[in-house]
């Protein structure tokens, strides 16, 4: 069974919209090494915090080995964080555009405008 074209563009618009959102946090990063290095230091200590309250919750041979690991792999994880957060921010945006436009599109719509 082929797949339609509404679905294969869906997934293309997926990876692309991946694609942006992680050389958007890359690009970022770059940026914040070279001009603003103490944002940098904050989100460290941010994500940091998370994984080792989070740890925290777990009982007790697991809570030591996860954080080590997450701890061993800091940078993919920070980062990996950002672009969710990014990631989240986006839909809210695109969600609340989207919901404006929805309404706007009620409003200004006459009745009878489409009907015969």
């Amino acid at each position: 069974m082929s797949p339609s074209w509404n679905s294969t563009k869906a997934r293309v618009r997926s990876h692309v919209f991946r694609t942006w959102t992680a050389g958007a946090i890359l690009a970022a990063y770059v940026y914040g090494w070279i001009y603003i290095p103490e944002l940098l230091t904050w989100w460290k200590r941010t994500t940091t915090a998370i994984i080792e309250a989070g740890c925290d919750l777990l009982p007790y041979p697991w809570n030591d080995r996860i954080e080590a690991t997450l701890g061993n792999l800091g940078l993919w994880v920070q980062i990996t964080l950002a672009i969710i957060v990014f990631r989240f921010l986006i839909w809210l945006v695109m969600a609340a555009i989207r919901g404006v436009w929805s309404r706007r599109g009620r409003r200004t719509k006459t009745p009878g405008r489409w009907s015969r």
